[in-house]
Parts: structure tokens; C-alpha cells; sequence
């Protein structure tokens, strides 16, 4: 049976790649405590040969590799070298198994993170996990052993887990984990003994008080960055049940000013391909601007489209946009109050998206007089004594980028976070993915961005999106 085994070993080893081989060895960290993981394949003949007194050695073996391929996914191996399939094990696996249920959540874990999702992981556990050991992680279960060694994260202890998914907005992940968290029974870290010939049974967890659960925040980072806010001042913290309706033939209308004659061409190319009605103007004065955006908010076109966007590319400070006047006082930057439902109607309950990239100057705005703080609307004229107030509404998201205006300097500048807003609409309309998790990769980038290259881009990112959103 020793050799039948050996054998078995040998084909399935083979088949597998080394990232494959990785997972299978982490998913056997328990049963393997006695042995040298490093040899997979001595491993797992070790393991059958504990077990042979109680059920014969290639009896055991094979139902753990069978488990094993099942966790991973390879159906094709359990066909192939075991006459088996899906449906078959997964039932036998009902009345017993060798592999814990923390393990098994984490390598899932690891199966649905991508490279930058990993990335951004890393980024908010850098003040807890060593540098020079993440610099070499590749996938999350790399992460995950390191935070293991340190007794952060165990299989009754994954607060800090589901703090960092939660961070990166991947709700459907920490969904995961409160389930897992919330059985109401003490969850398997180890294999019991084998019983009922080599069938399975859940192992306890070598903790023996269940843990109270409480919030913990990893580091400064974690506290402070705060991906996709809603302008409560409350983190997301649920996922969208109902999404904002789609008609094909009147998807948006999307008007994109670039007064720098930079990135704007991009963008139209991008949203005239997400199927929007694009108004695109290049290079506009101040007072053009202005009229533009008083003209738009009485566009007919907006009682038809389901969705508004409005990009700007400009010079400006932190609250004013200066367009291609280099000695005006400017326009307040925050537009919200112009197509506020009061303001215009005919967007009241469709998402209203507004992307601007500010390049900073750094000669201050000339002191403006009573009337041109505002841009001329219907509603009442600001006062002089009050500072300008901008009345939050629903269904609209916010994103600014503020970087120097000495970047234009350059030869061909091409902006960080609108190449970032570019690639991720693109990949993000593939994928049919939630706006708020391609802003979530926006930022992402641009925050590998700032760490990397000494040219920071300051982003602010607010919503009040009440549906999901799909573009």
C-alpha cells in the first residue's frame, strides 16, 4: 500500500504548480506540525503513515488528498487520478474532514485577492509586519503566516483581518469571515484522530474561551485612510442591496472641460465608450467656464440621461478654480450646489459622478468681489458676511485630485490620478464592477504612486450614493 501511495504522491505533486503547492502546504500546516513541510511529498506520506493503525496508510492519505484537490479546486485531478468528482466529495466531506475551517477561509481568501488588492493589504499592516519580510510576499497566505508568528491573526482572532477587507472595500470578503466568526461554536484549527474508517471529523479549537470580539484598528494608517466615504462622516459598511436603473439608449451625459489641454481627449475617448453623451470643450477663460455650467444645468438632455458627469481639468488653490486666467480671483471649486436637485431638477435622484484634477498655483487668487464668489444661478446671492455653503444631497460622488501646477512644466505631463480614473472605469465597465470599488482602485494607485515618486497627488473622494452604481 506504502508504494501505492508513493505513487499517488508522485502524480498529484506533479500536476500541481508551485503556487498551488504553497496553498496545499499552508492548508496542511496543522496536520504537518511533526513533520518537514518543506518536503511536500515526504509530507504527506508522514501523515498516511500516523494514520495506518487506525484506517491502512493509502486509505488516509487518499481521502486528505482528495480534500485537498477538492479546497483547491483541481476537479480535473480528482477525476483523473481518483474516479471521483465534485458532487461525490463534497458529500463525503459532510460527514467528516482533515482540513480546518480557518484555513480553508483563508486560501479562499487568497483566491479571490488580486495583486493590488494584496498591495494595499500590505500598505495598512506596514507598521505591524516586518518590511524586509513583506517585501518578498507574493500572495495574501504569505501575509497571513507572518501575521500568524506574530499572534495577530489566528483562528479565533481575526479582528484585524476584517478591519484591513474592510479598508480596501471588499465587503463580500469580510462577509466571510463574520460568518465564519459568528457559528456560535469554537472553529477547527487541528485535525482530530481519524475514526469510522479514515472519515474525517472537525478538530477543535485549542483555545478553550472564545474570544470576545472588538474592533482594533492595525495603525495610524488604518485609522485615518478612508476609502469611498459617505459625507455622514460614516464608513460604508454594508453592501448595496439595489442598484441606480440603466436605460441603454439614454445611458449619461458626461461634459469634460480641460483648461490645462491636458488628459481631456483621454477621457472623452473613455466615457464616449462607456456609452455616454460626451460635451467635451478644451482651454475655456473663467467666464466660459462658468457659462458652460449655467447653460448645462438647463440642458434638456439631462430629463433623459440616467446618469450626469462632469470632469474638470484646471489651475486652481484648494477652493477655487482659476480655468486659463492666470489673474482672477476664480470660481468656487465645489459645483455640488449647482446641480443640486433646487438648482436643477431634471438630475434629482440620478447619481451625479464630478472628477477634478486641480493643478495648485502658488500666486494667491485675486480678492474677489460680492457677486463673483458665486457662479450666477436662480438661487439667492452669497452675503458678504457668510463664507460660501455648500447644502449636501443624495446621490452624488465627489472626487478631487490637487497636485503642483509646476507638473505642467513638464514635457508631455500626463496626470497620475486620470490615467489611474482612465484604466480603472475601463477594466472596472469589463468587470461590472461597483463604481465605489473602482474608485477604491483608483486611490489605490494613487497611493503606490505618492509612496514611489517624490510628485504627491492629494486626493479627496466623498459620496452620498444611496444605490450601487455600474457605468
Amino acid at each position: 500500500m506504502a508504494d501505492g501511495f508513493s505513487i499517488m504522491v508522485n502524480k498529484v505533486t506533479a500536476s500541481l504548480n508551485n503556487e498551488e503547492c504553497r496553498i496545499l502546504l499552508y492548508l496542511c500546516t496543522d496536520l504537518f506540525a511533526n513533520s518537514c513541510v518543506e518536503d511536500l511529498r515526504g509530507a504527506l506520506l508522514a501523515f498516511a503513515k500516523q494514520r495506518q493503525d487506525q484506517a491502512g496508510q493509502s486509505q488516509a492519505g487518499d481521502a486528505l488528498l482528495m480534500e485537498l484537490m477538492f479546497r483547491m479546486k483541481r476537479f480535473d485531478i480528482l477525476k483523473k487520478h481518483f474516479g471521483t468528482n465534485k458532487q461525490q466529495v463534497e458529500r463525503t466531506l459532510q460527514e467528516g474532514r482533515a482540513l480546518s475551517d480557518y484555513r480553508v477561509l483563508m486560501a479562499d481568501v487568497n483566491e479571490n485577492l488580486d495583486k493590488e488588492e494584496l498591495q494595499s493589504l500590505i500598505f495598512l499592516l506596514n507598521s505591524i509586519l516586518p518590511k524586509e519580510r513583506m517585501a518578498r510576499a507574493t500572495s495574501f497566505l504569505d501575509v497571513v503566516v507572518e501575521l500568524e508568528k506574530l499572534d495577530e491573526v489566528s483562528c479565533d482572532k481575526l479582528d484585524l483581518l476584517e478591519e484591513c477587507l474592510r479598508n480596501i472595500q471588499r465587503m463580500d470578503l469580510v462577509k466571510r469571515i463574520q460568518a465564519y466568526q459568528n457559528r456560535g461554536q469554537n472553529v477547527p484549527c487541528a485535525v482530530t484522530k481519524v475514526q469510522n474508517s479514515y472519515k474525517f471529523t472537525p478538530g477543535t479549537c485549542q483555545s478553550s474561551v472564545k474570544p470576545v470580539r472588538q474592533p482594533q484598528c492595525c495603525s495610524q494608517e488604518l485609522k485615518s485612510l478612508k476609502l469611498s466615504v459617505p459625507e455622514t462622516g460614516k464608513q460604508q459598511q454594508q453592501a448595496f442591496v439595489e442598484e441606480y436603473q440603466i436605460n441603454p439608449e439614454h445611458r449619461g451625459l458626461c461634459v469634460i472641460i480641460d483648461c490645462v489641454g491636458s488628459d481631456g481627449e483621454m477621457l472623452n475617448r473613455t466615457f464616449e465608450h462607456l456609452g455616454f453623451i460626451v460635451i467635451f470643450h478644451s482651454l475655456l477663460g473663467l467666464k466660459e467656464t462658468q457659462k458652460v455650467l449655467k447653460d448645462l444645468t438647463q440642458n434638456r438632455r439631462l430629463q433623459r440621461v440616467n446618469h450626469f458627469v462632469c470632469c474638470l481639468i484646471s489651475r486652481g488653490t484648494d477652493t477655487h478654480l482659476l480655468a486659463t486666467d492666470s489673474n482672477s480671483h476664480g470660481m468656487i471649486l465645489d459645483l455640488r450646489q449647482l446641480f443640486s436637485p433646487n438648482q436643477c431638477p431634471s438630475l434629482c435622484g440620478k447619481p451625479k459622478l464630478f472628477f477634478t484634477q486641480i493643478y495648485r498655483t502658488t500666486e494667491p487668487p485675486l480678492t474677489p468681489s460680492i457677486d463673483d464668489e458665486c457662479i450666477e444661478t436662480d438661487g439667492p446671492k452669497c452675503q458678504r458676511s457668510e463664507p460660501p455653503t455648500v447644502p449636501v444631497s443624495a446621490d452624488v460622488l465627489w472626487s478631487v485630485c490637487t497636485a503642483e501646477a509646476k507638473l505642467l512644466e513638464g514635457s508631455g505631463h500626463r496626470s497620475v490620478y486620470l490615467h489611474a480614473l482612465n484604466s480603472a472605469l475601463l477594466r472596472g465597465h469589463e468587470r461590472k464592477m461597483p463604481l465605489l470599488d473602482i474608485m477604491t482602485e483608483v486611490n489605490r494607485n494613487v497611493f503606490r504612486h505618492n509612496q514611489q515618486n517624490p510628485q504627491k497627488y492629494q486626493l479627496q473622494l466623498s459620496h452620498t450614493l444611496r444605490n450601487n452604481l455600474y457605468l
